[in-house]
């Protein structure tokens, strides 16, 4: 049976690429008492997988994994047995039983970012410029000649910029609603960089995932 299961990745593992977080999330479930489930061959791995990778220095409110188990336990349970042994920083928060085999990644539809821009833009340009009919970025490859043109408007599907100036009148705070997956993702340093080219120096940023939007 398979377990479906949301956690944060907060600010004291920001900088733990998604490989290290999988790796920490497998070691840690061997040290309870969890009764998962272990493919079959020469080398057995927990069943475990895992939505979106979240990107270096990305935080997370809101990220999933599914993981088989051998039988059923009490989710109250299982919440006290991973968040006893796993780092701080990460925490499981809610767990549910779920009946769908669809790969969890194909079930990734939307997700909404908070990023937070230390800068002297004013709000209003970088309004203006998310107005735009197009936001043309260069989507690199390999090499120069595999580079892109690539228009990220249609990916955002909403959108504000706020800030408190009486608090921070270099804090830009942009809340981003966008298209996300293995098909039409929006990285958000898309946006950063974006802002950067067209409108100035961002001195430092912050971004966190405040939802992922499962279809």
């Amino acid at each position: 049976m398979i377990i479906r299961v949301k956690y944060k990745k907060g600010e004291e593992v920001k900088y733990v690429g998604h490989l290290d977080s999988m790796r920490t999330f497998t070691r840690c479930l061997k040290r309870t008492n969890i009764p998962v489930e272990y493919s079959k061959g020469f080398n057995p791995r927990i069943q475990i997988s895992f939505a979106l990778p979240l990107g270096v220095g990305v935080t997370s409110d809101a990220d999933y994994f599914d993981l088989t188990l051998e039988s059923k336990m009490n989710i109250d349970l299982f919440l006290s047995e991973l968040n006893s042994v796993l780092p701080l920083g990460f925490k499981v928060l809610e767990a549910k039983y779920i009946e769908d085999k669809k790969s969890l990644m194909s079930l990734v539809k939307e997700a909404k970012y908070e990023l937070t821009l230390k800068t002297n833009i004013e709000k209003e340009k970088i309004e203006n410029l998310l107005n735009e009919e197009k936001l043309i970025i260069i989507k690199e490859g390999k090499n120069k000649k595999q580079n892109q043109e690539l228009d990220i408007k249609p990916y955002i599907l909403d959108y504000t910029v706020g800030g408190d100036a009486h608090i921070d009148p270099h804090n830009i705070i942009l809340k981003i609603h966008s298209t996300a997956g293995s098909v039409n993702n929006l990285n958000p340093l898309y946006l950063i960089n974006i802002i950067s080219e067209k409108l100035g120096e961002i001195e430092d940023y912050e971004i966190k995932r405040e939802e992922l939007i499962l279809g």
